[in-house]
């Protein structure tokens, strides 16, 4: 009896803490799956293994918070099929406002079993189903008139919108004691509980992607792949004319990796592809040749031409202008002064000290109006020299200061 008594608490213990928790009990919780942004591959594949893991873990129900204005991948009708027929009762709701269903979601948000949206929401343009995929026109159903244009939530709207819910909490009350048809069988919802003098929802766990799965989402965002595309490159060049392999090339590497997968699933303009990669181009010419000048400002206009019109697939995917106008103003702000700054500090400097050099005697390389370029001790250095100096090639100077990495000379 002494031994079975510890063996018996023992047991006890295994069991309590083995246990389900309330929540985790069949009936016992709703899953809330949140997905936003352009559907890829890897996202829809969430979606579904959510969906299935919530009819595996006894959820209630499963609630799929959407807000999508496109779909990037042809995998979408094995989707659409799984909700139409889930493994346990199953909402699609658009939402919170301003959220969007278009394209494929918009098909998504048709094939649920139960559909609700928030008011403010905009759901329509649902062809193409994938952006950049060629139309099929939609000749019955909910999205028949639909194809080509978009509206907005005001209230249940026949075949795409029966409940208008402004967040997950009202739309956990309307769905209380509905019943929805599971695979032949009638099931009714509870999804409230007393609570003191009212009721509460039941316990709600929310799910989203991995950090991996948004990243890859945030790169099929026409902006963001536009700005690593651009940026990525910007950075490359700074590596390569000011540091040396380093930290800044790793930076590079990744943007252009990020880039490259959005690039790779958007519906894009070749040509404007093309121009981002000219603007480049312009921008490093002209910094190679020491200022800011025709070049310059030619590489700028084409890379916000490039930004505004890099994807077909308007009206689903649209560029912001003002995000494009950023991006655009920052690379050409960082040719202009950032890369130019550290190269001339870089190259400008062949000794860690330069006060020494004051009194010391040279010549001139090159033309100054005002700036140019002296040879002292064997070096060459920028330099700056009054606009009256009049100094060209082969002139005697005399180092009469030091600014940073730039000597500021005389006539000698």
């Amino acid at each position: 009896m002494a031994r079975i008594i510890p063996l018996l608490l023992i047991a006890s213990v295994v069991l309590v803490l083995g246990s389900p928790a309330i929540g985790d009990e069949p009936g016992g919780h709703i899953e809330i799956i949140e997905i936003s942004g352009n559907l890829d591959r890897p996202a829809l594949d969430f979606v579904s293994d959510r969906v299935e893991a919530a009819a595996r873990g006894g959820a209630t129900a499963a609630i799929i918070q959407l807000d999508s204005r496109a779909t990037l991948s042809g995998g979408l009708p094995q989707l659409a099929a799984r909700i139409a027929d889930p493994p346990l009762p199953l909402v699609v709701w658009v939402g919170p406002a301003p959220a969007s269903a278009f394209g494929g979601a918009a098909h998504l948000l048709a094939a649920a079993p139960i559909k609700a949206a928030a008011p403010g929401a905009r759901i329509g343009y649902a062809q193409p189903v994938v952006a950049g995929a060629p139309h099929h026109p939609v000749r019955s159903g909910p999205l028949e008139g639909f194809a080509g244009s978009a509206f907005t939530v005001a209230e249940p709207t026949e075949g795409l919108v029966e409940i208008v819910a402004p967040s997950i909490s009202n739309l956990m009350v309307e769905l209380d004691g509905r019943t929805v048809d599971v695979r032949g069988e009638l099931v009714t919802l509870r999804t409230v509980r007393p609570a003191g003098d009212g009721s509460a929802a039941i316990e709600t766990v929310f799910y989203e992607p991995s950090i991996g799965v948004r990243l890859l989402q945030l790169a099929t965002g026409v902006e963001a792949a536009f700005f690593f595309l651009v940026a990525g490159l910007a950075v490359a060049v700074f590596e390569f004319y000011a540091l040396g392999p380093g930290i800044a090339a790793g930076v590079a590497a990744f943007m252009l990796l990020i880039s490259g997968y959005g690039l790779s699933v958007l519906p894009l303009r070749g040509w404007a592809v093309g121009l981002a990669l000219a603007a480049i181009w312009f921008l490093t010419a002209d910094f190679q040749r020491g200022r800011a000048g025709p070049l310059t400002a030619l590489g700028a206009l084409a890379m916000l031409v490039s930004g505004l019109y890099l994807t077909d697939a308007a009206p689903q995917i649209r560029p912001s202008w003002w995000i494009v106008t950023v991006i655009t103003v920052s690379v050409t702000a960082f040719y202009v002064i950032g890369i130019r700054t550290v190269a001339r500090a870089r190259f400008s400097t062949p000794t860690m000290g330069r006060r020494h050099l004051i009194g010391r005697s040279g010549l001139a390389v090159t033309r100054f109006d005002p700036d140019g370029v002296v040879e002292v001790e064997g070096a060459r250095w920028q330099a700056t020299a009054h606009r009256e100096a009049d100094l060209g090639p082969g002139d005697p100077v005399v180092v009469r200061g030091v600014d940073g990495p730039i000597l500021e000379v005389d006539p000698a």
